[in-house]
């Protein structure tokens, strides 16, 4: 027997979660980043390639997550450890930061 429990694919996002996405891009919310393949799938859809992520603020718990959320253009970014806490504390440091 054969039983699938784990999958690495690329979500098939919805019109409504593309356009959320979107204004996401701009809107002040902040995305938390666990894998680069995240970031990679969420740029790399055609429905969003002509977002604008300069304005874009998000969480990355590694350093190589932070490198790729900044090759893809975030303007604001906050390594954290994968924890909580850590968390937390980066998106406190993030919303301090604000203009």
């Amino acid at each position: 027997d054969v039983v699938n429990v784990y999958e690495r694919r690329a979500p098939k996002l919805t019109a409504e979660q593309l356009q959320l996405a979107k204004a996401a891009s701009g809107d002040g919310s902040v995305w938390l980043f666990s894998s680069s393949e995240a970031v990679a799938n969420l740029v790399g859809n055609s429905a969003l390639a002509n977002a604008d992520w300069t304005r874009a603020r998000a969480i990355a718990t590694h350093p190589r997550i932070v490198q790729t959320v900044q090759a893809a253009g975030w303007g604001t970014i906050a390594p954290s450890r994968p924890a909580l806490l850590d968390i937390l504390q980066a998106w406190r440091s993030i919303e301090s930061n604000l203009p």
